[in-house]
């Protein structure tokens, strides 16, 4: 009998929520109630408040919460594969949705130009990725290569594997992106060498690194525009690294 009860209950809470997002939309939602709205999809039978609620005490906020892997989020109670795989999909798809919606024939020579054009790599990224934009003689990209994942601070680039990949196209000029998930839109001492070494490894192919773009949320920073993209001179002895 108790069962029966609750049921209708959580049936026209869930009715009136979906009502509202209706009419106001999901930005009107608290950020424990967006995610319990986002659960209903995942459990069409039980209550999600709580667990909602249970997500952001663990996490910290509802942006921590969506930028989760799958395996971190399975350890709040309650949490199973289905939903995880949800939260991390449409994730996922936002990320899918910003990349899609760029304009991929725009010049990335400007430096406000090639940031909103990788921005959307890095979306609710919590490791350092490192990619590489291939442009043909217009400046216009040719393809996104990541070249390098790695954990926060610190990403290593597979030199031989980057030059085959390379070589396949035919781009003549490029530009780097990477992200500082923690971190300031600053460049390291060796974000500069492992530029260095990436420009060396890619002058027998004819390819120019342009510039060099980190990304920290929305904030953005040029290394060329800062004065401080690495020059490739051919001295060997300063331009070896791997890693950022």
């Amino acid at each position: 009998m108790a069962q029966q009860k609750e049921r209708p209950l959580h049936e026209n809470h869930r009715a009136r929520m979906q009502a509202r997002v209706e009419r106001d939309g999901l930005e009107s939602l608290a950020e424990h109630e967006a995610l319990e709205y986002l659960l209903f999809l995942a459990i069409p039978r039980r209550d999600t408040n709580e667990l909602a609620h249970r997500l952001i005490q663990h996490f910290g906020d509802f942006c921590k919460v969506m930028e989760a892997e799958p395996e971190e989020l399975e350890q709040v109670e309650g949490i199973g594969p289905k939903s995880a795989r949800l939260i991390h999909t449409v994730m996922a798809f936002g990320r899918y949705y910003g990349l899609k919606k760029r304009k991929r024939r725009v010049a990335l020579d400007r430096a406000e130009n090639a940031a909103e054009y990788v921005k959307p790599l890095f979306l609710g990224q919590q490791n350092e990725l490192l990619y590489l934009i291939l442009l043909d003689d217009k400046c216009c990209p040719v393809r996104d290569m990541r070249i390098a994942e790695g954990v926060p601070n610190r990403v290593h680039i597979d030199t031989r594997k980057l030059l085959r990949d390379v070589a396949r196209t035919d781009a003549t000029c490029a530009i780097l992106a990477h992200n500082h998930p923690t971190g300031l839109a600053l460049p390291s001492e060796a974000d500069l060498i492992a530029t260095a070494g990436i420009m060396k490894a890619l002058d027998p192919l004819g390819v120019s690194i342009i510039d060099h773009i980190i990304v920290a949320g929305e904030d953005f920073c040029s290394m060329r525009e800062r004065g401080c993209l690495p020059e490739y001179r051919g001295s060997n002895d300063v331009l070896n690294a791997s890693s950022i």
